[in-house]
């Protein structure tokens, strides 16, 4: 497969990589929770492991912060093996889900803890200018005295981060760090940690589960399944160009017609799909006369007329959600299937009421003929 990688392969990236995984690998016993992943991190750049739970994500978090070490294959960090080399000797620093904050210190003491540890010892007025930067930057100053426990979820992220940057840090890593908040404070963290890090020019990694989040956030994504690499590219990529129906399914929404290639002449592929219907659609990769093979059409690509051509569809739901209204219609052959029509399009087009008799139409360059597993 190409345009975006594959089990085992890195995407390249034009930057200097201040982090690499060689041929990793790591067994928990039975268990082989990481397979064979070969990556490779630029310098300044936002990257992001998603996927499910239990796709390995963490466990190569863990591996690049020195936390586990890889049962076979090489972590690399400014082109050196670090294998054998404990976490506090690593130039990372992680943000735990938690935050992991110490709720007898002050904020101050958090964020100065990891200098205060450092042989030989600094003067504490070198740590005192550290820690009252550091605050300036996640936009805290005048919090030094106050209890962690005092202060939000948002607030204790930032100190979180504080404590994370302060000891500079050539690799940051973000283990789910914004699970915890409500919805409009993880958006507001999202953009911060965005400003943060062009900011400062560190490398961050995040692990997430939330596809919004990635997407939102990041330079590249890497897809993971069962622990394998399945996918890397920028956010756009990822969405216009997935490589498989899990990709697919996985980064955003997606409409699903699954079949069997029956025709492969010309630029565009024939399906014959399950239910005996036929659809043409664009290769999203090498595919081979009698492949199965799922048709992924995004809901914001297909368009709902209220007569003319395109199929016939029974409304069954409607969701106003402001700049868009989603639909749930119904086709006889089909079965149910979404469409995102949006405001200004509904404007002109007139509204559309549940029950109501409509057609659907699209591309055929709309519509992703990929591998079905």
């Amino acid at each position: 497969m190409e345009d975006g990688g594959y089990v085992g392969v890195s995407q390249p990236t034009d930057k200097k990589a201040i982090a690499e995984l060689k041929g990793v690998s790591k067994r928990f016993g039975d268990v082989l929770a990481a397979s064979d992943l070969n990556l490779s991190i630029g310098e300044g750049e936002f990257l992001s492991f998603l996927g499910p739970s239990g796709c390995g994500k963490t466990t190569a978090l863990r591996m690049l912060a020195g936390f586990e070490a890889p049962t076979e294959g090489d972590v690399l960090l400014d082109g050196e093996v670090v294998n054998a080399l404990d976490a506090h000797h690593r130039p990372v620093n992680m943000v735990f889900q938690q935050y992991a904050l110490f709720p007898h210190m002050t904020v101050a003491q958090n964020i100065g803890y990891g200098l205060r540890q450092r042989r030989p010892r600094l003067p504490k007025t070198q740590i005192a200018e550290k820690v009252s930067k550091a605050l300036d930057v996640v936009q805290l100053g005048g919090f030094e005295d106050r209890r962690t426990w005092e202060m939000s979820g948002g607030q204790q992220q930032r100190v979180a981060l504080a404590r994370a940057i302060i000891n500079e840090p050539k690799l940051l890593l973000l283990d789910e760090p914004m699970a915890a908040l409500d919805r409009k404070l993880r958006k507001e963290m999202q953009i911060e940690l965005q400003d943060l890090q062009r900011q400062l020019g560190i490398t961050f990694v995040l692990v997430t589960h939330d596809q919004e989040e990635a997407l939102s956030m990041s330079d590249r994504i890497c897809i993971m399944r069962e622990g394998r690499i399945v996918q890397i590219g920028s956010p756009q990529e990822l969405y216009d160009r997935p490589n498989s129906r899990y990709v697919a399914d996985f980064v955003g929404t997606s409409n699903f017609f699954d079949g069997t290639v029956s025709d492969l002449s010309g630029e565009l592929a024939t399906v014959e799909l399950d239910n005996g219907m036929s659809m043409q659609g664009t290769p999203g990769g090498d595919l081979t006369r009698g492949q199965d093979v799922s048709i992924s059409v995004r809901p914001e690509q297909m368009k709902l007329h209220h007569q003319g051509d395109g199929i016939p569809v029974e409304l069954h739901n409607r969701i106003f959600l402001g700049e868009h209204t989603e639909y749930l219609v119904n086709h006889e052959t089909l079965g149910d299937f979404l469409v995102l029509s949006p405001r200004q399009s509904e404007l002109a087009e007139g509204a559309f009421d549940v029950g109501d008799k409509a057609t659907v139409s699209w591309e055929a360059s709309a519509a992703l003929i990929l591998d079905r597993n």
